[in-house]
């Protein structure tokens, strides 16, 4: 099984017979050829009460067709869904790498068989000029069997249009994998723009054809389906169908509530969707659900006045505890490939200190890297308890019914927005005003890493303001790009502080081996460097981000 692909797909509903489609109305198209049929027979499993299907979540084993195996999709934004494919093995045991990847939703609950398709698929493909596939029509008879009511079936007829998508060419989403690796705060930041703009063309690609097919198919006949996949159509039609766990409208919209809801949603999915990577020590996974956690810490603190704060204290105390857990293993993560990195530069420098480079980096990364398997495996336990999957049931209600303040939450979006954003960035000010005062190195080490997570609080108030239209959208995204800055230039600081103790120690460790400890000296001068130039560096960063105008969003 390779990693997770991207599926982009609408389904309609209502018109009698398969459309005949119009290529020259269809953008890119030059053809429509039919297909072979498929007879399909799927299984789908969720727990007892839902759980999975309550999330937009879909497990199945599927036979027949060209795609048949296990399947596991979870949706993403607009026509887009993540899709994880495993073979069938013969057997009706759910496969190790697909269980793992639904503990979160399930809360640690069992899966278990609960709905069987069988679905008869006439399809066509839409080629173009040169014959390259650009996406499938599939005209799908369903019998559905709701595997808890034995006998009791439904049945009915859809459209699955699906388009062909490329798969991400450079790792994790067009993600810079060289930044993630090094441990350190990079700027080669091309590659990830050049991708981001990619996928972004490739989605309009996808959704120009996805809308000239609809047209068509809405002069047969055809509508769009409310259901996001043929399990919620089966379960809704029986009234089985689970309580949505997606996020309620319970502030106007417009207002402060509304606002710091959506973002909240959107970081409560990003949790979940971390959550896996973590369990099966994805490369970013540790740091994907770290990140997740204290952006929702950082919401429920910036945001608190909207709040009953009886109900998010304990929330942003649980996360803060989670996001410690998870730091524990980042940081050897990053400690490692930092070592690793500047071993290679210090190489490339001076080739006569290659050899001991070489052996002092090798002995690092091997004992940075047991460590960080260690606290990970750590993590996963924490992933386990009955805590966590409590702390997961409370940011569940926190979307759903949020606890706004009466009064609080209906205040007019930008005007509110603007006060926390100030105040974060007056917090930012006072935090970065400490360095000058500080007189003791160690002081002075601790006053840059209060601004660090002073700036990192301030970017993320102010991220919830970037979707709103206009000057405060706009405004908003310029802060929140100041302070990242800073945010990055004292993370590289910090990294520094945190490897030049790494290698006091494991110099000490290596000396009373017998190893030679001369390139621990060499990579601790080099760090001493790289914090010295952050230092450098801040007091320019630092007035950009403090400036009074950037918080007027």
């Amino acid at each position: 099984m390779g990693g997770p692909g991207i599926e982009t797909e609408r389904k309609f509903e209502g018109g009698a017979a398969g459309p005949r489609l119009d290529t020259r109305a269809l953008p890119g198209v030059g053809q429509v050829v039919p297909a072979a049929d498929e007879e399909l027979d799927a299984v789908y499993y969720d727990t007892h009460d839902l759980r999975l299907l309550a999330h937009g979540t879909t497990l199945r084993r599927r036979r027949g067709g060209h795609d048949a195996g296990w399947h596991l999709k979870r949706p993403l934004d607009g026509d887009r869904r993540e899709e994880t494919a495993w073979p069938d093995t013969g057997d009706d045991v759910l496969p190790e790498a697909l269980a793992v990847r639904v503990i979160a939703v399930a809360r640690g609950a069992a899966v278990i068989p609960v709905l069987r398709l069988r679905t008869r698929r006439e399809r066509e493909h839409l080629l173009d000029r040169k014959g390259a596939r650009l996406a499938e029509v599939a005209h799908d008879h369903v019998a559905a069997e709701l595997l808890r009511r034995p006998g009791y079936i439904t049945a009915w007829s859809e459209l699955e249009v699906e388009v062909e998508v490329e798969p991400p060419k450079n790792g994790k989403n067009s993600k810079n994998s060289k930044n993630s690796k090094n441990g350190k705060n990079g700027k080669n930041g091309k590659s990830s723009k050049s991708g981001k703009a990619a996928e972004n063309n490739e989605a309009a690609e996808a959704a120009a054809l996805l809308d000239a097919v609809e047209t068509q198919l809405s002069d047969a006949g055809w509508h769009r389906s409310d259901a996001p996949s043929k399990a919620a159509r089966a379960f809704a039609d029986t009234g089985a169908a689970p309580a949505s766990a997606t996020p309620s409208r319970a502030a106007r919209p417009g207002s402060i509530g509304h606002a710091v809801h959506a973002r909240i949603a959107t970081q409560r999915d990003a949790l979940l969707a971390a959550d896996p990577g973590v369990r099966l020590d994805d490369p970013e996974g540790v740091h994907d659900m770290r990140v997740a956690a204290r952006r929702l810490r950082s919401l429920l603190r910036s945001y608190r006045r909207c709040f009953d704060r009886r109900v998010t204290d304990p929330i942003a105390d649980e996360l803060r505890d989670l996001g410690r857990s998870l730091g524990e293993a980042r940081d050897h993560q990053v400690l490692a490939a930092r070592v690793l990195s500047t071993a290679t530069e210090l190489c490339e420098a001076d080739e006569s200190t290659c050899f001991e480079l070489a052996d002092a980096a090798s002995r690092i990364d091997a004992a940075e890297s047991t460590a960080y398997q260690q606290k990970r495996l750590s993590a996963v336990e924490d992933l386990n308890r009955k805590r966590y999957f409590r702390l997961l049931d409370r940011l569940e209600l926190l979307v759903s019914s949020p606890p706004f303040r009466p009064g609080r939450a209906d205040r007019k979006a930008p005007r509110e927005l603007r006060k926390v954003v100030r105040k974060e960035q007056r917090r930012l000010a006072r935090r970065a005003a400490r360095i000058d005062s500080a007189t003791d190195p160690g002081d002075r080490d601790t006053a840059l890493h209060a601004t660090r997570k002073a700036a990192k609080r301030a970017r993320y108030a102010a991220e919830v303001a970037i979707p709103i239209s206009g000057h405060t959208g706009a405004n908003a995204a310029r802060f929140a790009k100041r302070t990242k800055a800073v945010q990055r230039l004292l993370g590289e600081h910090q990294d520094s502080v945190v490897a030049r103790d790494m290698l006091r120690t494991r110099a000490a460790d290596a000396h009373a081996e017998g190893a030679d400890t001369f390139a621990y000296g060499l990579l601790y001068a080099a760090e001493q460097r790289a914090a010295e130039r952050a230092e450098e560096k801040l007091p320019k960063v630092r007035a950009k981000a403090e400036q009074r105008r950037l918080a007027r969003i």
